[in-house]
């Protein structure tokens, strides 16, 4: 269940798109660079025949004089860029020796005052030994060109337009449209595909008109072909594999725990440094909900709606009606429950609700040692993650009634803590009958191992199942917390020899000396 910052394309493109250079310096770059086009491609650079909305215009053609790959290319002007693991060549084209200008809109009628350059780059991907070559021809909305005139493939902030990617020999494989830095996919459409439809885009090319090419009018223009472009829905199958894309995508997912009365926006694809619009709010101007809290990347945000620099994955969840816990955004820790402080024990002894606290001995004579911290609550309470991390194990059948040496239903959280190397392992248990774990709002349904957990997030409900429901030594009213720095692989429990005090994690400390006199109170909570 875990994801890594994404460099992705379809995969199965990738025969088409890099063919035999899908391999270690396959052919060598000069051999890819001496492969001959039709200068008719150049502008755009992949062969659209069988897309053209205007047929017969030698904006499309593939016959007549042909160039290299290599004379298109301005080499002096190579960058070199790293991102993570993988090595990207750039080397932008020179401009076209017969001037060509594109437009990119929302209808075909022509617009040459909204049309803008064309930039193309041949791009190199190299990555564990093996190298993906491809051509990128980018059309920028008249806009954005106006205000970035020197954008490029590997730095896009903001982007407003369309990209088509093509292999060195000028096959499409992929269009990416973009807007305000928002990827998304697009196929091209035939003629016949687009008539009819709507929400569609062009990319319209210019050529300069007959008579300026021999020294008439500089500004006359004409509309030489155009294209169509469509979304791709969200359920492709080729998203669900993945190659190479030259440039850093991130994902923005956005959740709220009311789905069916608050909207989200903000959800998408961005090419790295662009801004996404965050918002959660009611669907209806006539309700009237209460704006909680954030949890995930925009834990402690006090607004449902901001602007955002995209610079990573993000993961938040927006919680209306549900003021949360008490939360550390320094150390990334929220308390467990609203109120805190330890459950006494049927004597009245606060301290034999901490950690090794000596609760008696067994038949053997052995002692009976306590291994978590019993926070005080009613059944019912509601129960929030202390760290964000994963979900280990649930345990959600046991009913509402005594069971010797249970912990009743249960869950278990994953957790990368600061200052721990390892991972910490934290059990909450003796929660409820019927209803123990709620709903996890990005998946809408209970909490299940594997699902992503953040800290704040509501997970569960205290009660009294298992050794809790007719407990002599502690009152039915708490949660019992317990922590681990390693678990038994194949059930997910505790191990034993593992189980540490949870009291450095929370959110506070326990004065053991003043324990008593301060009737179990958790001091010196951060609520950030």
């Amino acid at each position: 269940m875990r994801t890594a910052t994404r460099f992705l394309i379809p995969a199965v493109l990738l025969v088409a798109a890099c063919g035999k250079e899908a391999g270690p310096d396959a052919g060598g770059p000069d051999a890819v660079r001496d492969r001959r086009i039709p200068t008719a491609q150049v502008p755009l650079y992949g062969n659209l025949s069988s897309y053209n909305l205007l047929p017969g215009n030698t904006g499309t053609r593939t016959d007549g004089k042909t160039v290299t790959l290599g004379d298109l290319l301005n080499t002096e002007h190579t960058r070199n860029v790293r991102f993570g693991d993988i090595t990207f060549i750039q080397i932008p084209f020179f401009p076209d020796g017969e001037p060509s200008l594109a437009e990119y809109g929302t209808d075909l009628t022509p617009d040459i005052g909204a049309a803008t350059a064309i930039r193309k780059f041949y791009v190199e991907t190299l990555q564990d030994g093996v190298r993906y070559r491809f051509v990128a021809a980018m059309v920028a909305e008249a806009q954005y060109a106006g205000s970035h005139p020197d954008f490029d493939y590997l730095d896009m902030p903001g982007f407003t337009g369309a990209v088509l990617l093509s292999t060195p020999e000028g096959g499409v494989f992929r269009v990416e449209n973009y807007q305000g830095g928002l990827l998304r996919e697009s196929r091209l459409l035939s003629k016949k595909e687009a008539d009819g439809k709507s929400g569609l885009r062009y990319l319209k090319l210019y050529r300069p008109a007959p008579d300026t090419r021999t020294g008439g009018n500089p500004d006359g223009w004409e509309l030489e072909t155009a294209v169509c472009l469509a979304e791709k829905p969200e359920t492709d199958p080729a998203r669900k594999s993945a190659v190479l894309l030259p440039h850093p995508q991130y994902t923005v997912s956005i959740t709220t725990n009311l789905p069916d009365y608050v909207d989200v926006k903000g959800c998408g694809t961005y090419s790295s440094g662009s801004w996404a619009t965050i918002g959660c709010f009611p669907k209806h101007t006539f309700m009237i909900l209460d704006f909680g809290r954030w949890t995930g990347d925009f834990a402690g945000e006090k607004r449902p709606y901001f602007p955002w620099k995209v610079t990573h994955d993000i993961g938040a969840t927006a919680w209306y009606e549900d003021s949360g816990p008490c939360m550390d955004l320094e150390r990334g820790v929220a308390n467990p429950l609203q109120r805190m402080s330890v459950a006494a024990t049927g004597s009245g002894s606060y301290v034999n609700g901490t950690f090794k606290a000596l609760r008696g001995y067994y038949e053997d004579g052995s002692p009976r040692y306590h291994w978590g911290i019993d926070l005080y609550a009613k059944p019912g309470t509601p129960v929030y993650s202390m760290y964000s991390g994963y979900v280990l194990r649930t345990e959600t059948n046991h009913p509402d009634r005594y069971e010797e040496k249970s912990f009743g239903n249960v869950i278990v959280t994953e957790n990368e803590v600061k200052g721990y190397t390892g991972k910490v392992f934290l059990q909450y248990s003796h929660l409820r009958h019927g209803t123990p774990v709620a709903v996890n709002p990005r998946t809408g349904k209970p909490f299940a191992k594997g699902d992503r957990v953040f800290a704040g997030d509501l997970i569960g409900y205290t009660g009294k199942t298992g050794n809790a429901f007719d407990d002599t030594d502690v009152p039915n009213k708490h949660l019992d917390l317990m922590a681990a720095f390693a678990v038994d692989p194949p059930t997910g429990k505790l191990k034993s020899d593992a189980l540490t005090d949870p009291a450095p994690f929370l959110n506070g400390t326990l004065d053991l000396e003043n324990l008593q006199r301060k009737k179990g109170q958790v001091e010196r909570i951060r609520c950030d």
